[in-house]
This record gives structure tokens, sequence and C-alpha cells, in this order.
């Protein structure tokens, strides 16, 4: 029987197999102090099938330190899609190849007030809902036994998600689906839910207005200055670094993950799915010829026969190069196999948060913003106009 407690979270990656595998249901997903959902089991219903125990991903992961075979380098040849993208609008072919096999997408997207959960979509028109990163972990609800729905129905099913997620939902079926193909991402970490929550609640009542449209990784001063942008009904933008925003600030300085994102499973470069993709940072180490228009590319991990079919029926869409995978896992893959580090004010940080402090002054409490970075931050839409901005990434 699973059973996770305030001393074994790290056990725990909040995938939701065990609820959806429970014959019973007695199991359910609860949020806890820092809004991860972790399984709570009704132990009155609980048969001790151990089926929880039998589709967890992390009790059953396997490590390994083979590499993929191959790897790939692509962008988006459609200059729309790939501006809306995080990188290098790599996924977008894919889900078109699904749709027009009459399949089912399932990824992560922004619900109701911004909520990031898992959605199902059949209309190419709703594609647009899975571009970019959020840096949120999503909420499946029931989503594992609807993709074991739609395969049974004989849909072709795409389904994205984390690497935990991945392997969650393969454990869960229990057996391989031909007409299943799966897509994960190199990830940091799952950071929670909550600090999201009450990050758009301090932005909203900063701009004293609703938020319209959100966007972890926006382009506006280009793929290498990536900032989260956020839009509000009254008219008014913020665009804020990683630096100087307190969503990402709280994200990259460790305060914000998932106890399980510490010790992570899943970080290996061979993996149960059939293609991993992640940023591609450094074109110009893989492709020399070419100049970084700081556009965005996309590195991708050919993991399955399947996926490597998959990449050559939408290869027209692409512009495509090839890769060599330990290189690629060296300078710009290297978070598939490195924990991020844990900040030591992490405990601090949600123990305020919980106390009604508003996420401006805990950030100051516990990883305060730089003097300089405000400054630069301040600056730095004048500097990108001038060309200043991109003398200093190339000096950097």
């Amino acid at each position: 029987m699973i059973n996770i407690t305030k001393d074994n979270k790290k056990d725990c990656c909040g995938c939701t197999a065990c609820e959806m595998a429970c014959p019973k249901h007695c199991i359910s997903m609860q949020r806890d102090n820092e809004g991860f959902l972790y399984p709570v089991v009704n132990t009155a219903d609980c048969i001790n099938c151990n089926l929880c125990e039998k589709v967890c991903p992390v009790i059953n992961s396997e490590k390994t330190d083979d590499l993929p075979k191959r790897a790939y380098i692509v962008r988006n040849k459609d200059e729309k899609i790939l501006k809306q993208s995080t990188s290098g609008g790599a996924v977008t072919p894919l889900c078109r190849q699904i749709l027009a096999k009459n399949g089912v997408i399932y990824g992560g997207a922004f619900g109701d007030d911004y909520y990031v959960k898992h959605i199902r979509v059949t209309d190419e028109a709703e594609l647009y809902r899975f571009r970019g990163s959020k840096y949120v972990q999503s909420d499946m609800t029931d989503t594992y036994s609807k993709v074991k729905d739609d395969l049974n129905d004989n849909r072709v099913v795409m389904f994205a998600g984390t690497p935990c997620q991945v392997e969650g939902l393969l454990r869960y079926l229990k057996k391989p689906y031909e007409n299943l193909f799966t897509v994960d991402f190199i990830c940091r970490a799952v950071p929670s839910p909550m600090v999201w929550e009450n990050y758009r609640k301090f932005m909203e009542q900063k701009y004293n207005s609703k938020i319209t449209y959100a966007s972890f990784r926006d382009k506006i001063y280009g793929y290498h200055s990536s900032s989260l942008a956020l839009k509000f009904k009254n008219g008014k933008s913020s665009y804020e670094n990683t630096k100087t925003d307190y969503m990402l600030k709280s994200f990259f300085d460790g305060v914000t993950a998932r106890p399980s994102c510490f010790d992570c499973k899943f970080r290996k470069a061979k993996r149960v799915s059939d293609l991993t993709v992640f940023d591609c940072w450094n074109i110009t180490r893989y492709v020399p010829e070419l100049k970084d228009d700081d556009k965005g590319y996309t590195a991708v991990f050919v993991q399955s026969e399947k996926g490597q079919k998959m990449l050559d029926s939408v290869k027209d869409e692409y512009i495509m190069y090839d890769a060599d995978v330990a290189l690629l896992v060296k300078n710009d893959g290297h978070m598939a196999l490195e924990n991020p580090p844990k900040n030591k004010n992490r405990d601090k940080y949600f123990e305020l948060l919980n106390s009604g402090m508003t996420i401006d002054r805990v950030v100051k409490e516990t990883i305060p913003v730089k003097t300089s970075r405000k400054i630069f931050g301040k600056f730095r839409g004048t500097l990108y106009k001038t060309g200043l901005l991109n003398l200093l990434k190339k000096l950097k």
C-alpha cells in the first residue's frame, strides 16, 4: 500500500498512476501545505492488492547509463509557431501528424484562471494551448484513464509530459500500445502550483487587473533573454527575467520544486518515451557555420523506432540537423542527469508563504533580488532596442 508521509515525500512524483490503478477507488490525490498533490489511502476500503505499488514509477524506476542512439536539432519553419514556442517549435508538427490520423493529444495547458492541467485535444485550432513552457506541475486528474479509454477505442494517442508522468502512464497501462506515442522533456524540476497561485494573485493586485495572457518563456527580448510575460485586462503588461521575476527566481533558486525533484529517479538520457525534447542553447557548437539568430532551436533525442518514424514523417516542416548525442548531453542536456540544488531557505520560504505573506516579501526574506539585477531589468527593454543587449550576450 502506498503510504506517503511528511518524511518520505521525495518518494512521490505526483503522477496519479496509483490513484487511477486502485480497483476500489480508495486513493485520492490531496494537496499538502506546499501545494503539491500526494496520494492518501482510505485504509478502511483498501484490499491490499498492492496495485498502487506495482504501477508507481518511483518505486519501479530503473537507472541506466545508456544514451539514445540518435539526436537532432530542429526548428519549425513556420515563423508564427516558432515565435509562440519556447524554443524551436518541434512538437506542433508531431501533434498535427497525430490529429491527421483522427488522433488525440494530451498535454499540459493553462486552464481556468491559468491553473495548469493536462487537457485532451482533438482539434488543430487548440494546439496553441500546448505551446510554451509552464513552470508549474500540471494537474493530471483522470488523464491516465482517459488515455487508456482512447487507446482501447483504437484512437491514435500522443501523450506529452515530464519523464515521471510518461513513466507513470506506461506503468498504469501495464502493456504496450502500438497506437500510443509519447514525448517527454528534460525538466529542471516541477514548481508548486500554490506558488504560482500566490504569484498570480500578487500580480493582479499590483496591476489592479485580471491576467489575460501568461508565458513563462516569452521571446520579446529574444530566445536567450526570455521573460515571464503577463498581460492584463486593463492593457498593461509585465516582462521580467529569471533574476527579477518572483516566480522565475523562486524556481531557479531552488525553493519551489517538488521534493522528489531533488532526488529524481528519472534523471537519465535514455528514457521510456519515444522522443525527448529540450532547449538547444548552443546551436553554433553543433552547426558551426550557422549564426545564432536568437529565435531558438529544439534538441531531440530519438528513444525508439516509433520516435524515428514520427520524426521522419514531419521532417519537411523542420529545419533539421544531425547532432552528436554525447555532446548534446554535455552542453544542453545536462539536466537529464543532474538534480537541481535545494536551497537552504526552502522550508522558510513555504513557511512564510503559508503565513499569508505576499510573494514579494517572501522572496525578499529568503532569496532577495540583487539591486544590480533590478537596475538591469528596468533598462532591459532599452538595451534590447538599441542592440546593446545582444552585444552583452555575445560578450558573456
